[in-house]
């Protein structure tokens, strides 16, 4: 972590520089040509009343240096606000107003840039008869809204490029440096090499989809293009397959649809300067991104599945073998129980009874079903039924303690991975209730043909200073939740809200 935070610091640094010695040297360069070409025009015979007339328009600070500076400028703090702000926020995913706000400030500066750029440029080349003999200088302007947003979208290429090419550098020097320290290296070294030669002798064209830089933001399309249709795909198609005939799927399908088709639009449009000529290569670039995202995206399915296959099953060897440990004579217990159980009845005890029952239910729950890939929901919801009367019997509801129940009369077999409900109960009842103050805990369960919603809402009290539990808590949170990622990747969403007086729980889960 230490060495990638000095390299993000050095992408600052390089970034700054380079874009300060890149304006410098495109002024120099600009100031030295014109200045040529003024002695060229001169000594073709050109009179200098003509040139002074053909040049009066023309302002070389505010037509030329100015639209370089601020051009530049606003690039680079587009790039800084895209790459240190809006990218950090997206891959925590806590804020997304936060990210729609930086995401939305990225774009505004990128098209600002070039827009300022192209209004306030002015080109000067020479004029000539047509024989082609120079008989003066002229004074032209480029800007046109079409070619803004051409360009505007070929700068933001060339920021979604580099950050493409980032993230991959931080994953291998993440993942893969304990093998190959410096495999990192295969990806900055050529990167940053290009970067300067681009610096101290490259230029950018009056327009810039015109060759070279054509080839280079062409090279850079493509593959995000299938970056973002396959992301697209992995996460809000390929999850919800298995219900390919509702309406919700199709709805799905045709975003993604319009997501390509606008993708495909905006990169020939701009490649063309949106005039949109014969169709034949776009069309077939079109759909060769569409199939290597959806091939990707299939892969990527195939891969995490695997992943998810082995983590289950290292996770289920660990908890039989924890169970094994923890299992003392179960069958010992259960006759233990069961004679308490009638002991209870012969001395007309049915409260005591009925909590032995339970709990007897409980455990027997977690020594046959908990081990289980699935269970059915009616098991689930059997379990944390006991759970809650359990502890309903240790509490006096008449005294300012309220707990409701709601719970969907199950009409279809619905299997789930098992203990995914439990936690947040457990945590309601340990933080919820306190005997000096008004408690409440609202629990409710429901379903449709596709999704279960499950919601927990209960009060919250300071636990004690001294509780041995202290240290622990939200362990039993923390671990449904990476649990939830494992079995439900895509498929779930879980929100919670939490202040000094209560704490809501709302998930969701597509079966």
């Amino acid at each position: 972590m230490r060495e990638l935070a000095g390299i993000r610091r050095f992408e600052w640094w390089f970034a700054g520089g380079a874009t300060l010695i890149y304006v410098v040297r495109r002024l120099l360069e600009e100031a030295n040509r014109i200045d040529g070409m003024i002695e060229e025009v001169e000594q073709n015979q050109v009179s200098s009343a003509t040139i002074w007339r053909d040049l009066a328009g023309y302002n070389h600070t505010l037509n030329n240096n100015f639209p370089l500076i601020i051009g530049a400028g606003l690039f680079l703090v587009a790039w800084y606000v895209f790459h240190y702000l809006t990218l950090p926020n997206w891959n925590s995913k806590e804020d997304d107003e936060k990210i729609r706000l930086y995401a939305g400030l990225s774009v505004l500066l990128v098209v600002s840039s070039v827009a300022f750029y192209y209004f306030t440029k002015l080109q000067v080349h020479f004029r000539q008869n047509e024989v082609g003999t120079t008989i003066g200088l002229k004074v032209y302007s480029l800007y046109r809204k079409r070619n803004v947003l051409a360009d505007a979208i070929g700068m933001g290429i060339f920021i979604v490029g580099y950050e493409l090419l980032c993230q991959l550098g931080y994953y291998l020097n993440r993942k893969a440096r304990q093998d190959f320290r410096f495999i990192s290296y295969l990806i900055w070294v050529p990167l940053y090499t290009f970067l300067t030669i681009f610096v101290l002798g490259g230029n950018l064209p009056e327009k810039l989809w015109q060759s070279p830089v054509f080839e280079i933001l062409l090279t850079l399309a493509i593959p995000i293009q299938v970056y973002i249709l396959q992301a697209y795909i992995y996460t809000s198609l390929l999850p919800y397959i298995k219900s390919f005939r509702t309406t919700e799927f199709l709805g799905r399908l045709l975003a993604g649809l319009l997501i390509w088709f606008l993708l495909s639009a905006m990169l020939w449009g701009a490649r063309t300067y949106f005039r949109f000529p014969n169709s034949g290569l776009n069309n077939t670039l079109s759909i060769l991104t569409l199939f290597c995202a959806v091939i990707i995206a299939l892969l990527r399915r195939t891969s995490v599945k695997e992943k998810v296959a082995l983590q289950t099953q290292v996770s289920h060897t660990s908890a039989e073998l924890a169970g094994l440990q923890s299992q003392i004579n179960p069958h010992f217990l259960f006759n233990a129980l069961n004679s308490l159980y009638a002991t209870a009845l012969k001395e007309n005890s049915e409260k005591t009874a009925d909590g032995i029952q339970k709990l007897g239910d409980m455990m027997r729950f977690m020594l046959q079903e908990n081990n289980r890939d699935r269970i059915s929901l009616e098991k689930e919801v059997e379990y944390l039924r006991n759970y809650i009367e359990l502890q309903r019997m240790r509490l006096d509801e008449s005294h300012g303690i309220e707990i409701r129940v709601t719970i969907q009369e199950l009409d279809r077999d619905v299997s789930i991975a098992p203990m995914m409900l439990i936690p947040f109960v457990e945590n309601a009842f340990k933080h919820g209730i306190s005997l000096r103050k008004p408690s409440w805990i609202f629990v409710t369960l429901t379903l449709d043909h596709a999704t279960i919603y499950f919601k927990v809402h209960n009060s919250r009290h300071p636990g004690l200073v001294n509780d041995p539990e202290r240290e622990h808590t939200g362990i039993g949170l923390e671990n449904v939740s990476k649990r939830l990622e494992l079995i439900y990747p895509g498929r779930h969403t879980l929100a919670i809200q939490a202040s000094e007086q209560d704490y809501f729980v709302a998930l969701t889960i597509r079966y």
